[in-house]
């Protein structure tokens, strides 16, 4: 086990130096599908490569007096270490294959009461309890409310997931982490290759051409909620690593160069651990006894200080010389030793033990017993004792007022004040900030990633400044700094239409069997049409003022567009236009449908306005320049 922890640990170092975002997402996974089980084999195979060594065994001639040795019987322990060692094993594997099986019945269990709809390609269950987005073998399953600007995102996700069968992966993972659920480098293997999935997904979904700005803000909208292990799903344990692979350029040469360079590696373990000797060659010769006080009988009786049962094929050499023997069947030999000599008794898995022939010429009789060797104590890797450290996970989380991250969450929505001059000016939508909890309990190290409006940053922080201690984090019993990520909404009131329209219970499907097609096209044919038919507002352009508008609307059952909303605008004028322009297709989308009856099917759309840095017309508006690094 040992061993086979130091082969994992070692091909693991070799994939974190050479192979991880250096080479294809594919080829990393089926790297470290592969390693674990390799790390589980090289200790048990045996290949002799090695020359064994050549030992003269000594057969004493006739007449030399033999020695009579008498045994007492050693009584055999009452405690059995190794039975309950195989019975730790077991357990721990039945419980991690336990917890597996468990989280595949709670998976099951969603499905009592969601909204089923089944695709050729996938199903799609929206449930009832408030999850994060997950898929698992051909189902996708999100919480029926999610928000529409967050759905087309998610689904797209997920689908890569299915596409590359992750799922099975995943439960191939957790079978051989269960079976080798000693080894902390198996679960290190289990999370890389939750990374490497979730890396191609996301590169799946950004070369489909969705937006990169839109997809991330999905993946801080999927924070919280369940999402079993042994699925597939946005997760915040992965987002800054998963943020980084978007906003930076993956190395993709010498990708085979790479995966060769683990090769001497995997060589390296099998000459370790692998590579054994051939078997020693015993050369049985008669030599005549030489006169009396030139060596002296040594005869041997080797048995196990556990058990007492008799040691076979334990070497017994004279140290010095090629000169040895080995014990037969029942644990006997003999050898002829000069006094004064060194006589080494040795066998695998065994401490070495020595014994000095005496100078008197009388028969040497010695009755040993041998002690198993113990395998090296495993150390702990030293950690760090630095007060300033910060990390995103620790034994023991924060706690805020009894409750959590959502607690705390709350409390800061409840006492926000829309600030006069937002609220006046239309502007809505979510800021996203990271803040520390230190080991005091207090709100430090606030910053701002996302923000329509700075009015709106300024009142986040405001509040966050009200905030009351937390219970702070502890980590192996010290006090760390944990470091957080959330979004706090600001949100206008629904006009009265709106509100209308909810009340119907007509809500507007987010997917449906049969899609809305715009001119024969989907989603994007309609981005750009709207972006041909934009026109750049005259003051808007004068002002310098530029952007993205982000807006969602409906597609009705007769093909008209209802229902438009702007979710995020730099600029009033910005959202006048793409709201003039989205309203403007009426009448040229073919309605979607769901189990043959036409559907109402909400959309999230981003419209960039970009000035191309030439002079504005005086009299007439100026057309906006497409936007070339967004998909949506």
């Amino acid at each position: 086990m040992f061993e086979a922890a130091v082969c994992s640990g070692i091909l693991q170092a070799a994939y974190a130096w050479l192979l991880e975002r250096r080479i294809p997402h594919r080829w990393c996974r089926i790297y470290l599908l592969l390693s674990v089980p390799l790390a589980a084999v090289i200790p048990l195979l045996r290949i002799p490569v090695w020359p064994g060594e050549a030992i003269t065994t000594v057969v004493p001639t006739a007449g030399l007096p033999t020695a009579q040795i008498v045994v007492e019987p050693v009584a055999s322990p009452g405690f059995d270490p190794t039975g309950l060692f195989v019975i730790l094993l077991a357990l721990g594997t039945a419980l991690l294959a336990g917890v597996m099986v468990a989280q595949i019945i709670r998976i099951r269990h969603l499905r009592r009461g969601a909204e089923i709809t089944h695709t050729r390609r996938f199903t799609l269950i929206r449930t009832l309890q408030k999850i994060a987005s997950f898929s698992f073998l051909r189902s996708i399953y999100v919480w029926q409310q999610t928000p529409a600007e967050e759905l087309e995102a998610i689904v797209r996700h997920e689908m890569s997931h299915i596409a590359h069968r992750h799922s099975v992966e995943r439960l191939a993972m957790e079978s051989m982490k269960a079976l080798l659920w000693w080894n902390p480098f198996v679960w290190i293997a289990a999370r890389r290759l939750t990374e490497a999935e979730e890396f191609e997904a996301d590169s799946d979904v950004l070369n489909e051409g969705y937006d990169k700005e839109l997809y991330m803000h999905v993946i801080f909208r999927q924070l919280f909620g369940y999402s079993p292990e042994i699925a597939n799903g946005l997760r915040s344990s992965l987002t800054k690593k998963r943020f980084q692979m978007m906003l930076s350029q993956t190395p993709g040469r010498h990708a085979l160069l790479r995966l060769a360079g683990t090769l001497p590696a995997i060589a390296g373990l099998l000459c370790a651990f692998s590579f054994t000797t051939r078997a020693a060659e015993i050369r049985t010769t008669t030599e005549t006894v030489r006169a009396a006080g030139d060596e002296t009988n040594v005869s041997f009786f080797i048995a196990d200080n556990q058990d007492g049962k008799p040691l076979s094929g334990t070497l017994i050499q004279i140290e010095g010389t090629s000169r040895g023997t080995v014990t037969d069947d029942k644990g006997y030999a003999e050898i002829e030793a000069a006094p004064g000599s060194t006589i080494q008794i040795s066998l695998v898995g065994y401490d070495t033990k020595e014994v000095c022939v005496s100078e008197e010429n009388e028969p040497i009789r010695y009755i040993l017993m041998m002690e198993r060797s113990e395998a090296p104590d495993r150390k702990q890797a030293a950690t760090p004792d630095n007060d300033e450290d910060t990390v995103l996970v620790a034994e023991q989380m924060p706690t805020f007022q009894g409750g959590d991250l959502n607690t705390f969450r709350n409390w800061v929505q409840e006492g926000l004040r829309y600030p006069k001059g937002a609220f006046d000016a239309g502007i809505q939508g979510r800021v996203v900030i990271t803040f520390v909890v230190g080991k005091e309990g207090s709100v430090t190290d606030v910053e701002i990633l996302q923000s329509p409006d700075t009015r709106l940053s300024e009142e986040v922080i405001r509040r966050l400044r009200e905030s009351p201690k937390w219970t702070p984090a502890r980590d192996r019993g010290k006090l760390v700094r944990i470091k957080y990520v959330i979004p706090i909404d600001f949100r206008l009131p629904q006009k009265p239409e709106q509100t209308a329209a909810a009340a119907t219970g007509d809500e507007p499907f987010l997917i449906a069997e049969q899609m809305p097609t715009f001119q024969g096209g989907d989603l994007n044919t309609f981005r750009n049409w709207v972006m041909t038919h934009l026109r750049y507002p005259q003051e808007a352009a004068k002002q310098g003022i530029q952007g993205r508008v982000v807006l969602t609307f409906v597609v009705e059952k007769d093909g008209s567009i209802g229902e438009v909303c702007v979710l995020m605008s730099p600029d009033e004028q910005l959202a006048g236009e793409a709201v003039r322009v989205v309203q403007s297709a009426s009448g040229l989308w073919t309605p979607g449908e769901q189990r043959g009856e036409k559907v109402r099917l909400k959309y999230t759309i981003p419209i960039d306005f970009r000035l191309d840095g030439t002079k504005v017309p005086a009299q007439e508006p100026q057309p906006a320049t497409p936007a070339t690094e967004t998909n949506g």
